[in-house]
């Protein structure tokens, strides 16, 4: 139990700390049964699927073009419960590096890097399928908590 809620606060505390990031990573969700992949317009790239669930399950998922997908089947048994997942990629927008320390490579300190984005939620499964929850069912169901 410990580990389990120790993962969920670590992918929460990753979660809050992306509001660094932008949150405008614009991905259609395209979840099936068992798989978690996003639809992905823009000049993005390397690409990161975080997820974080019940019992301690976390897995990543990295592309340098694309779109990342995580098969639940592939990780062993899926539990039900409430499931996380952050998805981050870098933009082709270079922004400058404010702390440009020489780490002693040639060439010298790096002064920008790429603009990262970030987007984020959850999902919920059921008798080992993902359930697709409508805003409102989720509304109501922290109310009756």
């Amino acid at each position: 139990m410990k580990l389990s809620a120790f993962g969920l606060a670590a992918c929460i505390a990753v979660g809050f700390s992306s509001t660094c990031y932008a949150q405008d990573l614009k991905a259609v969700q395209k979840f099936t049964d068992t798989e978690i992949g996003f639809e992905i317009n823009g000049p993005f790239s390397n690409l990161t699927l975080t997820i974080s669930g019940p019992n301690g399950l976390h897995a990543s998922a990295s592309s340098r073009t694309g779109s990342p997908l995580i098969d639940l089947r592939k990780l062993g048994t899926v539990d039900d419960g409430q499931y996380i997942y952050q998805l981050v990629a870098a933009t082709d927008e270079k922004i400058p590096v404010r702390t440009a320390l020489d780490n002693g490579r040639d060439g010298g300190p790096t002064t920008s890097m790429l603009k990262s984005v970030a987007t984020s939620g959850q999902f919920q499964v059921k008798g080992g399928t993902i359930v697709k929850l409508d805003p409102s069912a989720r509304e109501d169901a922290q109310r009756q908590k």
